[in-house]
């Protein structure tokens, strides 16, 4: 029979205790969590999501995209507008496939992309539009598909916040 204070605490082997697993690990993580650290980072603002690879100090390899959908006559749609920073690339992607697309930021003139599967905004487009949304305040997208057209209006915040995030990454990013 056990008495209270006769409880045997059971000890683990020297070779297991804490402080020995600890100096047999951080070395480990001290080579490795740079790798791990640097190989993607992870940011969301609103619906907007900020993700970069890479090395920071270096030019960004990073994508910003907001998901958007809604129901209209001709079924559901959902979609996702994407900016691959490094590539200065702008598209629409979603289901049903996008045929095409208007994006307008305020009152600029409207950017437009057509395809089959998905939209892929003209060079010259997308940089104006990445220029535009810097300072803008109301996001228009269209996206028409073979059945429908789907209408949105959505917030830069979200992208904004995802820029200066990116920046307080320290990754650099090419002067538009």
């Amino acid at each position: 029979m056990h008495r209270p204070g006769n409880l045997r605490i059971c000890s683990l082997p020297r070779p297991y205790r804490p402080w020995f697993v600890i100096a047999l690990v951080a070395p480990l993580v001290w080579v490795f969590a740079p790798t791990v650290a640097f190989s993607m980072q992870r940011f969301q603002a609103d619906e907007w999501i900020t993700e970069c690879g890479g090395k920071p100090g270096a030019s960004a390899d990073c994508s910003i995209m907001v998901p958007f959908w809604q129901a209209a006559d001709g079924g559901k749609g959902s979609f996702a507008l994407v900016l691959m920073l490094q590539t200065g690339s702008i598209g629409i992607v979603g289901t049903p496939s996008p045929t095409k697309a208007v994006l307008r930021i305020d009152k600029s003139p409207a950017a437009t992309c057509q395809g089959e599967r998905y939209c892929i905004f003209p060079a010259a487009q997308a940089d104006a539009v990445v220029k535009q949304l810097s300072n803008a305040s109301l996001i228009l997208i269209d996206v028409f598909t073979a059945k429908s057209r789907f209408s949105f209006s959505l917030s830069p915040k979200g992208y904004q916040a995802g820029i200066a995030q990116i920046r307080a990454w320290g990754y650099q990013l090419s002067a538009n």
